[in-house]
């Protein structure tokens, strides 16, 4: 009979002790090298997109403390990528052992128009925090790791060239003023309006502007802008295009077609702008501007106005003798003497006369004449007769008469006495 050895349990606690502690090495160590640290993480949550997507990606930066004023990143270029920011940061804390660390998650989105697999290089981030809550303010500069991303370019897509991908695309177009009948010169406005959801403006395709023969294109410069609402985001792209009218005839402004890749559906669609043909005439001949030489007339006028101007005082004096000659003083004198005679005016008569001895020192005197002029000097100087009113006609023709034949009349080289 074969007699059993005693268990020994004791001798087994060493392996047993050592196995848990393995156990417990296992199950702990993985979770302490997991353990969040100081530090800047890239982060895409998509390792796929199409090209043209919205590519969401974070930075996400870890602190032993609060985060004081903003972040700033080193985005670096990418070939046909563009890179913006959206909204504010999100704050957040991760514990490790009892120790908090302070976490700042700030969005970017991703549009590009390259294929394949991209490498987003590394993003150097800086920021200043806290060593918890309150304290100093400690400079932190941290770089991320690469990160690749992986774009595919859509079906039959190739020859579209620029590709906007989106769910919804909306496009307006206005006119100023709506196309007609137009003249030569007249000006055309344009304005397209492009919508779409998860896009930017900027990421939009800009609104073809060929050349057309009689038509000048002047495109302005895109108005982007871009909205966030509750997570949706929405960009706008609006242009403005000028056309010039520059000559007549039939014209037509081709149609603008815009594709975008739905990845929703993941079909092709599109919309089309219709072309727009009108008329332009000719403008209306304007008339013919007035030849300046019409006015060479008015050269001599004022050459002989300006002369006349710097010699009025010789013209005045050779004007005043010619006119003496044509008409001499002496027989102006006369006319005035008959004239004031025959007014029946005793005072202006001897007024007159006396004007007219002037000229005439040696008068040819009539019998019929002499008397006439004491009945002129009686009624002015003397005492009349008679209460008759004085006629002064009997004078005026005895010294017509005597103007007329002074052959008839006598030489007196004394004038008549004014009081006989």
């Amino acid at each position: 009979m074969t007699s059993k050895e005693p268990q020994r349990f004791p001798d087994q606690i060493p392996s047993l002790m050592g196995s848990l502690v393995s156990l417990l090495l296992f199950l702990f160590v993985p979770t302490i090298g997991l353990a969040a640290e100081p530090g800047a993480t890239l982060v895409i949550p998509k390792k796929e997109a199409w090209t043209g997507q919205r590519v969401p990606i974070f930075i996400e930066l870890r602190a032993e403390g609060s985060f004081k004023s903003s972040a700033s990143f080193d985005i670096p270029e990418i070939p046909q990528t563009v890179v913006i920011k959206v909204g504010n940061p999100v704050l957040s804390s991760e514990t490790d052992g009892g120790n908090e660390v302070f976490v700042q998650s700030h969005e970017f989105a991703l549009f590009s128009q390259a294929s394949g697999n991209i490498e987003f290089p590394p993003i150097t981030a800086r920021f200043s925090h806290t060593k918890g809550y309150t304290g100093p303010v400690f400079d932190a500069s941290y770089q991320t790791e690469s990160v690749t991303l992986t774009l595919k370019r859509p079906p039959n897509s190739e020859s579209l060239g620029f590709l906007v991908t989106t769910d919804s695309l909306t496009i307006e177009e206005t006119w100023d003023p709506k196309p007609g009948p137009l003249e030569t010169g007249a000006v055309l406005k344009r304005t397209i309006v492009q919508r779409a959801s998860q896009q930017t403006g900027i990421a939009l395709k800009p609104a073809p502007t060929p050349e057309i023969e009689g038509i000048r294109t002047y495109p302005a410069t895109p108005k982007v802008s871009d909205k966030t609402e509750r997570g949706t985001f929405l960009g706008e792209r609006r242009e403005t295009i000028t056309y010039l009218v520059q000559q007549p005839g039939l014209h037509t402004l081709p149609e603008i077609r815009f594709d975008w890749w739905n990845p929703s559906t993941e079909t092709l669609e599109s919309k089309t702008l219709p072309a727009i043909t009108f008329t332009a005439t000719a403008p209306p001949t304007p008339p013919a501007k007035p030849s300046p030489l019409r006015y060479l007339w008015l050269v001599p006028v004022v050459i002989v106005l300006g002369l006349a101007a710097f010699y009025r005082r010789s013209i005045a004096s050779g004007l005043h003798e010619l006119h003496d000659r044509i008409d001499p003083p002496q027989r102006r004198a006369a006319r005035q003497f008959v004239k004031a005679c025959r007014s029946n005016d005793p005072a202006a008569s001897i007024a007159a006369w006396n004007h007219f001895r002037q000229f005439d020192s040696e008068i040819i005197s009539s019998v019929a004449l002499k008397e006439e002029l004491g009945r002129l000097n009686s009624m002015i100087y003397g005492i009349p007769k008679n209460q008759q009113e004085w006629t002064g006609e009997a004078l005026a023709r005895a010294f017509r008469q005597s103007q007329h034949h002074p052959a008839q009349a006598d030489h007196v080289s004394q004038l008549p006495e004014l009081n006989p």
